[in-house]
């Protein structure tokens, strides 16, 4: 028989390797369709328009999927099950994106996937910090895995787009939802707590919002990035593999920084985290609104480390120390929605920018991350809430 000890080790272990095989397999799919689906939907006869209301569909049918199912997920009590099926029905859904002909069908395609889709990452990072957080282990290297996934993921996809037919990435998408069920099914059940409403304060407060607020409008500055990159590199003949390679460095300064931030910053406030990705976001969207060459645009993508990476550690890190156990599905759903919603307009906003100004609809993602620097620095200068005390983390 095991002793307590080795048993907690093992749990550990277990945990730690299952959580990280399934943010890989989560982020394989990422990885394909950010870089790629636009060019799909370009490949199957959609102005640049129509693609940003595709896109934008997709993200503001989050505005009802995730809370509803990050609610009935605390309700329930047990987390690892709703991402099951969660990512069982996204595979079946994006079937009816591939068979998907014109503009309609493709919209509402979109649409049915992100309801069971989208879900999937507050789920996921609710289920992950909890489990991190009680296990004493590091959140940032365990989810490194995931964007190791999608940078090996953008550069196969990049490689591959040099064989096959545009047409024909839907399907590649679609296939890396199998192991993303399988690797669902494989996590470790989460505990089923009892909800404590009466006894926790609440963690929607002012700060809260503002947080959230700000976290949303870095977020939402890759709008022009996610939707529109590699058309635009593609326009200027650079060759899928060269797309591929740009958002592989992207990804992985971001690896780097998640793999390594935790041994130097944990006595950072998280707010510390959103001050530093804003700036850095601020500087890489001005300078990616002219069409500078490779040689600069290379060592540039480096800044993803800062303006994405920081910003969702900060997020997460503030997530973890605010939230109480009863409300950590609906809580990062909130943020998501948050960030959905601000994504979603900015990607409209993108669409009708880019058909009209090109590289130049970078200056105003530039203006989105001045605005979450503004808006942190004003939640930075407010008061802390008291924090709800559970047993996995502190006072």
């Amino acid at each position: 028989m095991l002793s307590p000890a080795l048993a907690k080790s093992n749990d550990s272990k277990t945990f730690a390797r299952r959580l990280a095989l399934f943010y890989a397999a989560l982020f394989v799919g990422f990885g394909l369709h950010q870089p790629f689906f636009p060019i799909w939907l370009k490949a199957k006869g959609l102005d640049d328009g129509q693609i940003g209301i595709v896109l934008a569909g997709g993200l503001l049918i989050r505005l009802v999927a995730t809370p509803a199912v990050t609610f009935l997920a605390d309700r329930g009590g047990v987390l690892s099950t709703a991402i099951v099926m969660c990512a069982s029905a996204t595979m079946v859904a994006f079937v009816g994106v591939g068979i998907a002909e014109g503009f309609a069908m493709i919209l509402i395609g979109v649409v049915i996937t992100g309801f069971v889709w989208s879900p999937m990452v507050p789920l996921s990072d609710a289920y992950g910090l909890a489990g991190v957080a009680r296990r004493g282990l590091d959140y940032g290297r365990i989810r490194v895995w995931g964007s190791v996934a999608f940078m090996a993921t953008n550069v196969a996809g990049g490689v591959l787009l040099i064989f096959i037919a545009p047409t024909h990435i839907v399907w590649m998408i679609l296939a890396s939802f199998v192991p993303l069920v399988i690797a669902s099914a494989m996590l470790v059940p989460d505990r089923r707590e009892t909800p404590r409403s009466s006894e926790d304060p609440s963690y929607f407060n002012a700060r809260f919002v503002l947080v959230t607020a700000a976290a949303a409008f870095l977020q939402s500055s890759h709008a022009v990035y996610y939707g529109f990159a590699s058309i635009h590199w593609g326009s200027l003949g650079y060759s899928g593999a060269t797309v591929g390679l740009l958002w592989a460095i992207a990804v992985l300064s971001e690896i780097a920084v998640f793999w390594i931030a935790g041994r130097y910053t944990a006595n950072w406030r998280p707010t510390s985290y959103l001050l530093i990705g804003g700036a850095a976001g601020s500087l890489r969207w001005l300078l990616m609104a002219f069409d500078l060459p490779l040689a600069v645009l290379f060592p540039m993508q480096l800044l993803h480390a800062f303006g994405f990476g920081l910003v969702h550690l900060g997020t997460m890190a503030y997530l973890a120390a605010r939230l109480p156990p009863h409300a950590r599905a609906s809580g990062q759903g909130t943020v998501s929605v948050a960030a959905g919603s601000t994504t979603a307009v900015a990607t409209l906003i993108a669409g009708y920018l880019y058909a009209r100004v090109g590289a130049t609809a970078y200056l105003a993602m530039a203006g989105l991350t001045i605005a979450g620097v503004l808006v942190t620095t004003y939640a930075r200068s407010l008061p802390i809430q008291p924090q709800p005390q559970r047993d996995e983390v502190g006072g």
